[in-house]
């Protein structure tokens, strides 16, 4: 990553040159003592004083290396235990869902902040992430899975942020562009839930928890529930315009894998959409 910056060859730089000073003062040191006792005495003062950083570097590494094992173990873990998908039922023929819970808007310095509470595993976009979200599963050309496109609902209702108003978010049919409009109440039967489920032992360690369900609102019953998680491999490091939560997700980092399709597939998975000619509006 330094390389990258070019900071790596300015740090090296730096580094010759401190050790250079301190050769420079271990000689002056000697050569200016008037007595062997002197010189000896001035040499020692020269190596501690230049030792003082190499050695508090030194013990740093070790503990963010010792830190970087313990959240490894923490997150390994965490997915070993605690993460995966549960399907209790699936549905055909749905056309629409309510999100209930949405992914709160992702701004300043959010994606930054070690604890943020604003599930970055499920989505760390910048911006509203509720609109984001609703459009993805209201879409009639996204991945429905690898390899495969395919339609959404034909209308997504989501709570207005700030406000008391749904919106109805849908596709004309054949039309690129989304339609939204304000709606009194919602009427969908399914409903979709996102919740960051961290706790403080896990930002310990950068690790972010989140659980995404899919609700039958009829009788308010789990129909099915994926919970995941992510590490920040980075701890926070800024270096290279790094965005935590942002630059941190992939493969390697949550379990199970979260992209930017993964939650509409595993939605669309327990909640087939119609097959029909799309509505009108």
């Amino acid at each position: 990553m330094l390389e990258l910056t070019g900071m790596g060859s300015v740090l090296r730089g730096i580094g010759w040159l401190y050790w250079l000073l301190a050769a420079g003062a271990i000689y002056l040191a000697i050569r200016k003592g008037k007595s062997r006792r002197a010189k000896i005495a001035w040499t020692l003062v020269a190596i501690a004083v230049f030792a003082v950083l190499p050695v508090k570097e030194m013990i740093e590494r070790v503990k963010r290396d010792a830190y970087a094992r313990e959240a490894w173990a923490y997150f390994k873990k965490k997915c070993d235990t605690e993460s995966g998908e549960k399907i209790y039922k699936t549905y055909t023929g749905v056309k629409s869902v309510l999100v209930v819970k949405p992914l709160p808007p992702a701004g300043g310095n959010a994606l930054y902040d070690q604890f943020w509470y604003g599930d970055p595993y499920s989505s760390a976009t910048p911006g509203e992430r509720a609109r984001s979200a609703a459009l993805k599963l209201a879409s009639p050309t996204l991945p429905m899975s690898f390899g495969k496109e395919g339609p959404g609902f034909d209308f997504v209702e989501s709570p207005n942020t700030g406000t008391q108003e749904f919106v109805k978010y849908y596709y004309q049919k054949s039309a690129r562009d989304h339609l939204s409009e304000v709606i009194g109440r919602p009427i969908s039967r399914f409903g979709i839930s996102w919740e960051d489920i961290s706790t403080p032992d896990d930002r310990k360690y950068w690790v972010a928890g989140s659980r995404l369900r899919v609700i039958d609102l009829k009788d308010n019953s789990i129909v099915a529930e994926r919970i995941g998680y992510l590490i920040e491999a980075g701890f926070g490091s800024r270096v290279g315009a790094r965005t935590p939560w942002l630059t941190s997700r992939g493969r390697n980092t949550t379990c199970p894998y979260a992209h930017d399709f993964s939650d509409r597939w595993f939605i669309l998975k327990v909640l087939t959409p119609v097959e029909e000619a799309r509505n009108e509006k």
